[in-house]
C-alpha cells in the first residue's frame, strides 16, 4: 500500500535472520525481566556496518548491490540507536517492541550512488544477482534484497524518540569523512 508497516504487521524475515521472531517472543514471555525487542533498521554512520561496505567498495572501484537498487531499507543512525536504546532501558516497559528506524526512504540505488559520489570517484554500481550474491553471501544475499519500508511511529510516541542525524544520503559527505577517518 506504499504506508510504513509498523511493528504489528505480520513478520516475514529472511533466511539469515529467521531466528528473531522466536527470540522476540522468548524475551517478551519472559517473567523475571521487562523484556523489550528493539528492531533496528540498517545501521550507518561511523565505520562499518553495510554503508562501510559501501564506501569500502567506492574507495576501491566499485560499489555492489544486491539486486536491481529498487529496494529501500530500513535505515538508522548509530546514535540514534544509542539514545533508543537508553530510552528503552529508562523507559521501563515490558512486553513491547520498538522499530528503530529514521523517516527516509531511499533507496538502495539512491544510497549507493551517494556513496560512491562522496568518495570523489566515479565508482561504478555493480549490480549483483541475488542467487549470484548467494555464492559468497549465503542467505544474507536475500537479507540485502528485501524491501523494507518501516515506520517508527511508536517509538516516537511511546519513548519520545526522534532520530536527529541526517538521512545517510542526505549528509553522505559527512558519513565518509567519518567512516575514513576511523579505517
Amino acid at each position: 500500500n506504499g504506508q510504513p508497516v509498523n511493528e504489528s504487521a505480520p513478520l516475514a524475515p529472511a533466511k539469515a535472520v529467521a531466528w528473531r521472531p522466536q527470540v522476540e517472543q522468548k524475551v517478551m514471555a519472559a517473567s523475571q525481566v521487562r523484556g523489550v525487542a528493539l528492531r533496528p533498521g540498517v545501521v550507518y554512520g561511523k565505520s562499518g556496518g553495510l554503508t562501510g561496505l559501501w564506501f569500502s567498495g567506492a574507495a576501491n572501484g566499485g560499489v555492489r548491490v544486491v539486486g536491481d537498487g529498487r529496494n529501500r531499507w530500513a535505515m538508522v543512525h548509530v546514535d540514534d540507536l544509542a539514545q533508543a536504546y537508553v530510552l528503552a532501558a529508562e523507559n521501563g516497559l515490558g512486553g513491547e517492541v520498538f522499530n528503530l528506524v529514521n523517516d527516509a526512504h531511499a533507496t538502495v540505488q539512491e544510497m549507493a550512488a551517494a556513496a560512491s559520489k562522496a568518495a570523489g570517484n566515479a565508482s561504478p554500481i555493480v549490480h549483483v544477482p541475488v542467487d549470484e550474491a548467494a555464492q559468497s553471501a549465503g542467505d544474507m544475499a536475500e537479507a540485502l534484497a528485501l524491501d523494507q519500508l518501516i515506520g517508527n511511529q511508536k517509538a516516537v510516541r511511546v519513548l519520545n524518540w526522534r532520530p536527529t542525524h541526517a538521512a545517510f544520503v542526505d549528509e553522505t559527505p559527512t558519513y565518509y569523512a567519518a567512516w575514513k577517518a576511523s579505517v
